[in-house]
C-alpha cells in the first residue's frame, strides 16, 4: 500500500492552522519496547577456520540510550558467529558504549554468498534491532577500521517493522515554504511522532517514517524557527512517492535493489515504478540509483553517510 501524505496550502495568519512555540518542539520517536534480553552465547572459536574484525558504531538516534549492558551479535543464517559488548577505551578503564569491536568467525571461502544479520540489543530501551544483508565473503574484508561503519539499526526495529522513506523536499516545496536552518519536519501517526528531520537536509537525506503496520495514516508537521510556529501539512490528497520502493510494495528492501539492477540491464520488471527508482532525482535510472538503494537499505540514506 502506498503511503499517502495529506498536504494543504499553509495559512500562517490562521490561529487554527499554526501553533506558536517559544523554542523548537521536542519531537522524537519513542524507541522504548518490552523485549527480554537475548540469551546469546559466544561461538567456539575452535569450530572455525578464520575470522574477520568489525568495528561497529551505533547510529546517532540511539546513542543517548546506549549503555555498557548492550550487546551486538552477528548471525550467518540462524547461526551466531560473533558476540560483543561495548568497546573498551584504549589506555583507560572507560567504556565507549556507542562502539563495538566484534570478531566474526567462519569457515567460508572467498566468493561465497552469505546472508548476514547484525543484531543490536539496547538494554535501556529493551529493544532488539537488526539489519540483514547479502554479502560476498572476502577474507580481506574489514568493516569500520578505515571508515566508520554505522548500520541503520532504526530501520530494523522490532517495534516499528515497516519503514517508509519520504523525500520531504518535495512536500515542503509544494507548500511554498522556504526552508531555513533550525526548521524541523516530523511525521506523526495520530499524536505519536514517527520520524524527525532537522533542516538543512544533508545530501540525499530522506525522512524515515516508522510504522507498526502498513497502511497507518501519516501526517506531517513543520516547525518554522523564524516564526516559532508549528504548521500542519494536512489534508489535500497528494501522494508522495516512497524513494527506492521500485516495486511499489511499500518497503525499500533487496527486491527493489534487484529490480533496479534488472531495469538497468533492460529487463524491466512488472509494476516497476520509475519515479521511485530514480532515487537521486536526476531523471535517469542508472548505477547511481542502484548504489543509492543499497545505501538506503543498509544506512538509511542515499549517500550512505
Amino acid at each position: 500500500m502506498k503511503l499517502r501524505l495529506f498536504i494543504m496550502a499553509l495559512v500562517y495568519a490562521a490561529a487554527q492552522s499554526a501553533a506558536a512555540y517559544a523554542s523548537a518542539p521536542e519531537w522524537q520517536v519513542d524507541w522504548t519496547y518490552n523485549q527480554e534480553r537475548p540469551s546469546w552465547q559466544a561461538p567456539n572459536a575452535s569450530d572455525y577456520e578464520n575470522f574477520t574484525v568489525m568495528v561497529v558504531k551505533i547510529e546517532e538516534a540511539l546513542q543517548p540510550y546506549a549503555s555498557k549492558d548492550d550487546m551486538l551479535a552477528l548471525f550467518v543464517g540462524d547461526e551466531l558467529r560473533g558476540l560483543a559488548k561495548p568497546a573498551s577505551v584504549v589506555g583507560s578503564n572507560a567504556t565507549d558504549v556507542t562502539s563495538f569491536v566484534l570478531k566474526a568467525f567462519g569457515n567460508e571461502a572467498d566468493g561465497d554468498l552469505l546472508n548476514v544479520t547484525l543484531k543490536y540489543y539496547n538494554a535501556r530501551l529493551k529493544h532488539l534491532f537488526s539489519r540483514t544483508s547479502t554479502i560476498v565473503f572476502s577474507a580481506d574484508n574489514v568493516l569500520g577500521i578505515d571508515e566508520d561503519f554505522i548500520p541503520a539499526f532504526t530501520l530494523g526495529s522490532s517495534k516499528y517493522p515497516v519503514v517508509k522513506t519520504i523525500d520531504v523536499s518535495t512536500a515542503i516545496s509544494s507548500t511554498g515554504i522556504t526552508p531555513a536552518e533550525g526548521d524541523v519536519v516530523a511525521a506523526f501517526v495520530g499524536d505519536e511522532c514517527r520520524g524527525v528531520l532537522t533542516l538543512p537536509l544533508k545530501d540525499g537525506e530522506l525522512l524515515n517514517v516508522f510504522l507498526r503496520e502498513d497502511g497507518e495514516t501519516v501526517t506531517l508537521k513543520y516547525y518554522d524557527a523564524d516564526s516559532q510556529q508549528v504548521i500542519p501539512l494536512s489534508e489535500g490528497g497528494e501522494e508522495v512517492v516512497v524513494k527506492g520502493d521500485a516495486n511499489g510494495d511499500g518497503i525499500v528492501d533487496v527486491s527493489d535493489y534487484i529490480g533496479i539492477a534488472n531495469y538497468i540491464m533492460g529487463n524491466i520488471p512488472a509494476g516497476f515504478n520509475e519515479q521511485a527508482a530514480d532515487v537521486n532525482g536526476d531523471g535517469i535510472i542508472d548505477v547511481s540509483d542502484y548504489i543509492g538503494v543499497a545505501n538506503l537499505i543498509l544506512y538509511g540514506s542515499i549517500s550512505g553517510k
